[in-house]
């Protein structure tokens, strides 16, 4: 990402990851949460860095007018704190 994300698009991020996290769906982005707290991780990056892959995903998704892409969505939370573009 290029440019900073607007407080409201910050707010709608957390709100949706939030919602993820209550309905278990992804149960990934539970468990990533989790992790990244168990390693230590300040709150506020838990949360940029999680905003981050859904942004990410999210960007795709309208820039390439594709479909949601829960598997790579996935891997990308998986993987944190490490974000790596994806295409």
């Amino acid at each position: 990402m290029s440019e900073p994300a607007s407080a409201e698009v910050l707010i709608a991020l957390r709100s949706a990851l939030e919602a993820q996290v209550a309905s278990n769906d992804p149960p990934e982005t539970a468990v990533t949460l989790a992790r990244l707290r168990r390693e230590g991780v300040a709150e506020d990056t838990v949360w940029r860095l999680l905003s981050a892959a859904l942004l990410q995903e999210l960007s795709l998704v309208v820039g390439d007018a594709r479909p949601f892409d829960r598997a790579g969505y996935t891997a990308a939370l998986l993987r944190l704190p490490e974000l790596t573009d994806r295409k």
